[in-house]
């Protein structure tokens, strides 16, 4: 070890180049050491978006058909309540030809016929008021 090229690997160290001054390399390792990839793609997540908002829209139009329901379950209300009205109206004529044979003459079918009437009011009210719930 008389001679400093027998250093092995080293090599001359008078000789060598790129050797910075004061201690610092002139090419900084690592800045070119790779190359970063940023090219994700994230098709997954856009899936499981069209996804959710393929449901919301179901979800919309479950919604739609509900209040359309309603709506029916309203109509079928008001139309209860019509024929109960119709059917009060048709029981007090009844009721009023009825007393109007009763005063006059004997009693008569008008009379059962009045009292059918009647009855008949009163289920179409109570049909009416189940409508309305």
């Amino acid at each position: 070890m008389s001679n400093q090229k027998e250093l092995g690997e080293l090599g001359d160290l008078k000789n060598a180049k790129n050797l910075g001054s004061k201690g610092n390399v002139q090419n900084p390792l690592g800045a070119n050491v790779g190359k970063s990839e940023t090219d994700a793609k994230v098709e997954g997540t856009k899936a499981e978006g069209n996804l959710g908002k393929t449901e919301g829209e179901k979800g919309k139009t479950e919604g739609q058909l509900g209040k359309t329901e309603g709506q029916l379950g309203k109509n079928e209300g008001q139309l209860g309540k019509t024929e109960g009205q119709a059917g009060k109206t048709e029981g007090q004529l009844g009721k009023t030809e009825g007393q109007l044979e009763n005063k006059g003459q004997s009693f008569t079918s008008k009379e059962s016929s009045g009292q059918a009437g009647k009855t008949e009011g009163a289920l179409g009210k109570t049909e009416g008021e189940l409508g309305k719930k």
